[in-house]
């Protein structure tokens, strides 16, 4: 199986509905195999926050650097407000302890 020639360290890449950046590429007879590091790793806090995926042509494609910053951006927002709705929690039952102590 051939690699193609932009999928190396470094690029940014889509793949299907989110981006990431590769780390690694890993050929063998049968397959091409590539560690995406994404801002979606680190929203679902996956360790290192990367993953290894098959190449399949079409299911991961160059990207930009705005699409990234864009991606990156989205999920930010959405960190937020997780730490907002975390914090919430945290006022509403530490308030009602309090209350009920």
């Amino acid at each position: 199986m051939n690699k193609p020639e932009w999928l190396k360290h470094g690029v940014i890449v889509r793949v299907q509905h989110w981006l990431g950046v590769v780390e690694d590429v890993a050929v063998s007879e049968l397959r091409i195999m590539v560690l995406i590091k994404s801002p979606k790793g680190i929203w679902r806090n996956q360790r290192d926050a990367s993953e290894w995926l098959e190449y399949i042509d079409g299911q991961i494609t160059p990207a930009t650097p705005e699409e990234m910053e864009k991606e990156i951006n989205a999920h930010a927002e959405r960190i937020q407000r997780m730490l907002a709705d975390l914090n919430a929690f945290r006022e509403a039952v530490l308030n009602e302890n309090l209350v009920k102590g």
